[in-house]
């Protein structure tokens, strides 16, 4: 090495170590989707090796495609130290066994994002695919910005590292990472891009100034903006609730019953494996747990939620629900423990009295029962004091006076003929609101109905889906028999609604455990005074159903005695078992298989985060159009090239347009030479430099058997250093360069 290199910076490592720290700060997005720091080492060696390889590979004067066959070997054996070592020759080479071991901890991480709710724990199988993706994104960085010199492409490459984590992520990514992501963005820039301007080592003081000078300040802050807003638009797509009162489109129009307004719930709770969502302390007796409640029923799509009001603060004592003045019950205090739940509603049992530890911005609805969130928060662990009602049969047969709650809940618009024949026949010997329930209730759960809990249904008819499932299919899951069961009762004028939540669980110690397979929905019928009692049709032959006594009493009443002879007969009991439907089939009481995952929509993320990428795409051509095109100049001119001192006149020619002036067709080189140092207020050094290029460009035209100027590297240098010292772009100009954009016309 020479003396001259003696103190100075290798500019290509310069270039390269800020393509590493720009992959770094990016990863650190995914500190909103992993719980903990874990990932954070091996990741950072990953990047390291990735980058070191390409930097020897470079030193060596490996070609392109050796140094990228090279950085890919390197990252499959640092793969196999961090992970796989075990398996490995000598602990290092990846033979067939750690090959195959890198591949079965890959495989794991499927059924972890599939069934983990962010922030997840880095466990081995997430820590190697992140290491696995950032040693791919750091490979293309240094690829893009070193081997090929155009660093502003990277930017693209950077954005989907924070698309990721944003797009899984229920809330906003730590603001901390879109700093950190625009400052690396801003420092690759500036150093890579210097990179092919610079001299083979340059001096450190000059490469200070150009890595924290002003304008990487000012791009580091356009970044940041940037980061901030693409964060954002994926931070909302991956949210998993969505703002209470909506229902996203990409549920609707189901020929189901009631499936559109299992919305939020769905992607939860259809697993192909149990997940743990609830651990509950306190719980006296086994209740159903209410999320959500739905009051609008559609024959075509089934029932929505619907009406949903602000509400009152739920961290303040909470009203008794509308419609509801007797507030006797048997009053609990519950602990529920979120496991894997995450969402906008907070489940609740009986009437809450109070509700706390949630955090804030929770609301209550006394009309819906519902308490929910209009923000994206983690679900905390929260404490209940409810009542949990205990009327009896006879006070709800007794139950009279006004509804004085929303006419919506016996809206019965658009249910047929044929549906309200059926509750009416029926009911036909049920002399109250309440027998009349307990009739259209035993009519689904009495064997000899032929009902069954299934969860696939009886093939079309092409009737409406309730006419199907009620004379002929007959076949079904909680949906069905919830939704059918309300429609009932609407077209008799009983008020009901569909709830949504999860069955009691089962025992485990001193706690209720609630799993996905606790997922349920069944009826609220409303009575005077009483308000909302809960209805459960659905014929669950696995032990989860968890009638109120006052629901068990009426379907199972106790055994009177037979009559003794000459004794009359006893009249019929209200409410009694209706007669067999025609054609009934006997129950089989299978125990359900667990439910299937539905259609996948991760499909609806990945158009608009591709809508996203293509956008900042399109902003970004003009500048990377730019960058690619200045970089391939500097090269030709740099290797002497024929042309070059046309190659550096057009640089020159490009950075006048960018500054907004247009040159003119009859201009000679030096007419546009004075022009250019008048109008951009050019220093000396800048001034000497133009006319130089100005006698080689000249040189080169007219006299082209001339040697060649060693020194147009420099001199160019000179100029655009003059330039941006002088008359320095605004941010526009930065941004969308008008050299890369089509030519527009001047008035000479």
């Amino acid at each position: 090495m020479s003396t001259e290199n003696t103190g100075s910076l290798d500019t290509s490592l310069v270039a390269a170590a800020a393509g590493a720290l720009a992959v770094m700060c990016a990863s650190a997005s995914f500190a909103g989707v992993l719980a903990d720091a874990g990932w954070l080492i091996p990741a950072l060696i990953t990047v390291l090796a990735v980058v070191g390889v390409g930097v020897l590979g470079r030193r060596l004067g490996w070609p392109t495609v050796g140094v990228v066959a090279a950085q890919l070997a390197g990252l499959l054996v640092i793969l196999t130290v961090l992970f796989a070592s075990s398996s490995a020759i000598l602990g290092v080479l990846p033979g067939p066994a750690a090959i195959a071991e890198l591949a079965r901890l890959l495989g794991g991480t499927g059924e972890l994002i599939r069934t983990g709710v962010p922030p997840v724990p880095a466990d081995p199988p997430l820590q190697a695919l992140v290491c696995l993706g950032l040693g791919v994104v750091a490979l293309l960085v240094d690829l893009i910005a070193v081997g090929i010199g155009t660093p502003a492409v990277t930017g693209l490459v950077l954005l989907c590292v924070f698309a990721i984590p944003a797009s899984l992520a229920d809330r906003m990514l730590p603001w901390w990472s879109f700093a950190l992501g625009g400052a690396g963005y801003a420092l690759l820039l500036a150093a890579a891009g210097h990179h092919r301007r610079w001299r083979r080592y340059e001096e450190p003081d000059r490469v200070a100034y150009a890595l924290f000078g002003r304008t990487t300040a000012v791009v580091a802050g356009t970044a940041g903006v940037i980061a901030v807003l693409a964060g954002s638009v994926f931070t909302g797509v991956g949210t998993e609730g969505r703002l209470p009162g909506s229902v996203p489109e990409e549920f609707g129009g189901t020929d189901g019953i009631g499936l559109q307004p299992f919305t939020s719930l769905r992607g939860q709770l259809n697993r192909d494996r149990v997940v743990e969502l609830f651990r509950v302390r306190g719980l006296q007796q086994d209740s159903y747990l209410r999320a959500m409640t739905l009051r609008k029923f559609d024959p075509r799509t089934g029932w929505q939620l619907d009406g949903l009001t602000q509400g009152v603060d739920a961290n303040a004592p909470l009203p008794l629900p509308e419609g509801t003045t007797i507030g006797r019950g048997r009053p609990e205090r519950i602990e529920v423990q979120p496991i894997g739940y995450r969402d906008p509603w907070l489940p609740v049992f009986g009437t809450p009295v109070s509700v706390s530890g949630m955090g804030r911005n929770w609301r209550y609805d006394p009309a819906a029962g519902i308490v929910f969130t209009q923000t994206n928060q983690e679900t905390r662990p929260y404490t209940q004091q409810v009542i949990v009602p205990d009327p009896s049969p006879e006070e709800l047969r007794a139950a009279r006076g006004p509804m004085p709650i929303d006419p919506a809940y016996v809206d019965a618009s658009g249910i047929s003929p044929q549906v309200a024949e059926l509750a009416q026949r029926l009911t036909a010997d049920a002399p109250t609101e309440f027998d009349k329930a307990v009739a259209v209730n035993r009519f689904f759960t009495d064997p000899a109905n032929g009902f069954r809990y299934d969860l696939t249904t009886a093939p079309s008819t092409g009737q409406d889906a309730l006419s199907d499932f009620l004379f002929r299919g007959k076949r079904g899951f909680c949906e069905q028999y919830a939704s059918s069961m309300a429609v009932l009762l609407r077209s008799l004028g009983i008020p009901s609604r569909v709830a949504i939540g999860f069955t009691a669980g089962y025992q485990d110690g001193t706690e209720q455990v609630i799993t996905t397979e606790d997922a349920h929905a069944w009826v609220e019928a409303y009575f005077p005074g009483w308000g909302w009692q809960t209805f459960d049709p659905t014929p669950l032959s696995d032990g989860r159903t968890a009638l109120p006594q006052f629901l068990d009493t009426a379907l199972h009443p106790p055994q009177t005695p037979a009559p003794q002879p000459g004794q009359p007969r006893p009249g019929p009991v209200p409410g009694a078992p209706a007669p067999p439907v025609a054609g009934a089939q006997p129950d089989s009481r299978d125990v359900p298989q667990q439910r299937r995952e539905p259609a996948d929509r991760g499909w609806s993320i990945t158009v608009l985060a591709l809508i996203v990428l293509l956008a900042c795409a399109g902003a970004a051509t003009p500048l990377a159009i730019r960058e690619i095109r200045r970089g391939q100049r500097l090269q030709a001119i740099t290797e002497g090239r024929e042309g070059a001192a046309s190659t550096a006149w057009r640089e020159v020619l490009d950075e006048v347009r960018d500054r907004g002036h247009q040159p003119r067709d009859t201009d000679t080189a030096r007419q546009l030479a004075d022009r250019l140092v008048t109008d951009h207020d050019l220093d000396a050094t800048g001034a000497d430099a133009l006319k130089h290029l100005v006698t080689a460009v000249e040189r080169e035209w007219y006299a082209p058997t001339a040697p060649s100027d060693g020194t147009l590297t420099d001199t160019l240098e000179a100029i655009t250093r003059s330039l941006h010292h002088n008359a320095p772009l605004d941010l526009r100009s930065r941004l969308f360069p008008r050299s890369a954009l089509p030519p527009w016309r001047t008035t000479p």
